[in-house]
């Protein structure tokens, strides 16, 4: 087997998803301006594939990041020595604990302090926004308070 086209570089699912939507925008676009659809419509699975990829991205926690949250969060990230695999892991999956943390860092006890790591998870939290699972029991909570003191 011959490998074409070679990996470049890792993406982030932020990343993923910002090329799904624009791919997807443009696909409308042709559409519109194509009077022959089926002369200019992608195969079916690449389709199915991208509408996928597309609907589970949207309901993960990259939806709420930002291109600058990200950057700024790998910059602060590369002082603590992790692989890019690592990083990539970090980013996509923004560990809240120091346990998800060390599922994500390979030999984490060996290769950081304990004030390390709380200090990376720290820096996460910092820097990422919460999720909107985060969000939504926190307005669940709010709303049963409310529905407390009106009672």
């Amino acid at each position: 087997m011959e490998v074409i086209d070679r990996q470049e570089a890792l993406i982030t699912n932020y990343e993923a998803l910002m090329v799904l939507r624009e791919a997807d925008v443009l696909n409308e676009a042709d559409k519109r301006k194509q009077k022959d659809k089926a002369r200019h419509m992608c195969p079916e699975n690449v389709t199915t594939l991208r509408f996928e990829a597309l609907a589970y991205l949207e309901k993960t926690a990259c939806t709420s990041q930002s291109g600058e949250q990200l950057a700024q969060l790998k910059e602060q990230l590369l002082e603590y020595e992790l692989t890019k695999g690592e990083i990539l892991q970090i980013l996509n999956l923004r560990p809240k604990s120091v346990v998800e943390l060390h599922l994500l860092v390979e030999d984490c006890t060996e290769r950081f302090l304990v004030e390390e790591i709380e200090q990376l998870v720290s820096i996460i939290l910092d820097v990422l926004p919460c999720d909107d699972e985060a969000v939504q029991h926190q307005d669940e909570a709010d709303q049963s308070d409310s529905m407390d003191v009106d009672s």
